[in-house]
C-alpha cells in the first residue's frame, strides 16, 4: 500500500510541476507579446533575455536599421481596422509549445512558440488566414451571444463580454467548438470611469456555426451548472480539457488579462472616452 501512495504522490508530483511550467511559460509568452505588439517598449536587451542566440541570428535586420526585428513574431501588417493589439489566447501544444492566437491592430494572427530554459527557442508563424478568420468571426459570434446573456442582468450604458479560452476544435466547420469562462459585465459611464454595474461567468462549451452567406452564429452552449453539480457537469463538458479548464478558472491574473484586453479593446473600438474602469469598493484601475 506504501508503494502504491508514493507511485500516487509522485504521479501528481509531476502533473503539479507540469501545471506549474505552463503557468509560468504563459506568464511569460504572454509579457513577451506585450512588447511585441508594441504594448510595452521592446529594447534590444530586453529581446536579447527572452529569445535564444539562434532566433537572435534570425532577427537581426543587417540590410535595413541595423537592428533586431521583432515582427516575425506578429501578421506583418502596418496597419489594419484598430490600433488595439492584445493577445486573444495562448493554448499548451505540448514539448514546450505554445500556440498564440493575437489581434494585430485588429488583423488575426497565429503564432506557435517553442520555451525553453526561459527563453523562446522557436516560432511558426501560422500562415493560414483562414485558421485566423475563423478563429475571429467565432469570437465575435460569441460576443454577440453574451450581449444577449448580458441583458439578464441589471442594465447598463454598456456591455462587455470577455473570455478566457481553454482550447478551440475547429475541426467541424459546421460545429466550432470553443471551450472557456466565458464572462459578461456591464457598465455606466461616470466622468472617465467606466463602473462596474453587473454582470457574470458563464464557463462551458460554445457552438459556433458557419451559414451559407458566410455568417457565424453560436447555435448551443453548453454550461457548467452551479452548486453541487458544478464539477459533475463541468467534467461532462470538458472531458480531458477538465483539469486545465479548473487551472485557468483559478487563474486570476489570466482572467484580469483577458478582461482588461477586452475592455480596453472596446473603449477603443467604441470610441469611449475612458480612462479607468471601477469595481464596487475597489479603486479605479487605468485602462492600459
Amino acid at each position: 500500500m506504501k508503494r502504491i501512495l508514493i507511485i500516487a504522490a509522485a504521479a501528481l508530483a509531476i502533473v503539479s510541476c507540469s501545471q506549474n511550467r505552463q503557468k509560468k511559460d504563459i506568464a511569460f509568452i504572454t509579457d513577451f507579446y506585450e512588447h511585441v505588439l508594441c504594448n510595452k517598449p521592446m529594447t534590444d536587451d530586453y529581446l536579447k533575455s527572452t529569445v535564444s542566440n539562434e532566433i537572435l541570428n534570425t532577427l537581426w535586420e543587417a540590410d535595413y536599421d541595423e537592428t533586431y526585428s521583432f515582427w516575425y513574431f506578429r501578421t506583418g501588417f502596418q496597419d489594419g481596422p484598430s490600433d488595439v493589439s492584445t493577445v486573444e489566447s495562448i493554448e499548451p501544444l505540448g514539448e514546450g509549445w505554445y500556440r498564440v492566437c493575437y489581434s494585430d491592430l485588429g488583423n488575426p494572427g497565429v503564432t506557435d512558440v517553442k520555451v525553453e530554459g526561459g527563453k523562446i527557442t522557436a516560432y511558426k508563424f501560422q500562415d493560414n488566414s483562414q485558421y485566423a478568420l475563423t478563429t475571429a468571426s467565432a469570437a465575435k459570434a460569441i460576443d454577440t451571444y453574451m450581449r444577449e446573456i448580458g441583458k439578464n442582468y441589471a442594465p447598463a450604458m454598456y456591455c462587455i463580454p470577455y473570455a478566457t479560452i481553454v482550447a478551440t476544435d475547429e475541426s467541424d466547420p459546421s460545429d466550432i467548438k470553443v471551450y472557456g469562462d466565458f464572462c459578461v459585465e456591464n457598465y455606466n459611464l461616470e466622468g472617465e470611469v467606466l463602473k462596474f454595474i453587473s454582470g457574470g461567468s458563464h464557463p462551458g462549451l460554445m457552438h459556433v456555426s458557419k451559414a451559407d452567406d458566410g455568417t457565424y452564429s453560436v447555435t448551443a452552449f453548453d454550461q457548467v451548472t452551479d452548486g453541487s453539480s458544478f464539477h459533475p457537469t463541468a467534467k461532462g463538458i470538458f472531458g480531458d480539457l477538465y483539469n486545465l479548464f479548473l487551472e485557468r478558472l483559478s487563474d486570476d491574473d489570466m482572467k484580469k488579462a483577458d478582461r482588461e484586453a477586452a475592455i480596453a479593446a472596446f473603449v477603443a473600438s467604441e470610441g469611449i472616452p475612458a480612462k479607468y474602469y471601477q469595481d464596487f469598493g475597489w479603486d479605479p484601475v487605468e485602462i492600459k
